[in-house]
């Protein structure tokens, strides 16, 4: 149990770090971005791909809209409330994308989660310094 919610914080995290970032990235190069990278890290299919786009487009989107609203406050944001519903998001994106790929793909995908956080993490650590 957890290293399944270790999974999905880190799954979250990984989708919502394009959203902590000062700039904005265009939406359209962010998708293309994150289908890049599962299709390379995972090794999808051309069939899979046109499968998961929309999964991980909806994700975005949904994503985007949550955090818009939770900044439309003013002010201070709540960070651990915004940290909470990204891995919500993300913990529902991955059991989608889990029922296009191969179980052998699940397993790369979590590895590739993990990576991402140890990544994440690092660079927190280098701006903190």
């Amino acid at each position: 149990m957890k290293k399944f919610l270790l999974i999905v914080a880190i799954a979250i995290l990984t989708l919502g770090s394009g959203f902590a970032q000062p700039e904005r990235i265009d939406p359209a190069a962010r998708l293309q971005r994150e289908i890049d990278n599962l299709t390379t890290e995972l090794g999808l299919s051309k069939e899979q791909v046109a499968k998961i786009q929309p999964i991980v487009g909806e994700a975005q989107k949904k994503q985007a809209e949550v955090f818009a609203k939770m900044r439309e406050g003013g002010g201070n944001m709540d960070r651990e409330k915004m940290r909470d519903e990204r891995m919500k998001m993300m913990s529902e994106t991955d059991q989608k994308l889990k029922a296009v790929i191969t179980p052998e793909q699940a397993v790369k995908l979590d590895a590739f989660r993990k990576k991402q956080a140890e990544e994440r993490k690092k660079r927190m650590e280098q701006r903190g310094n």
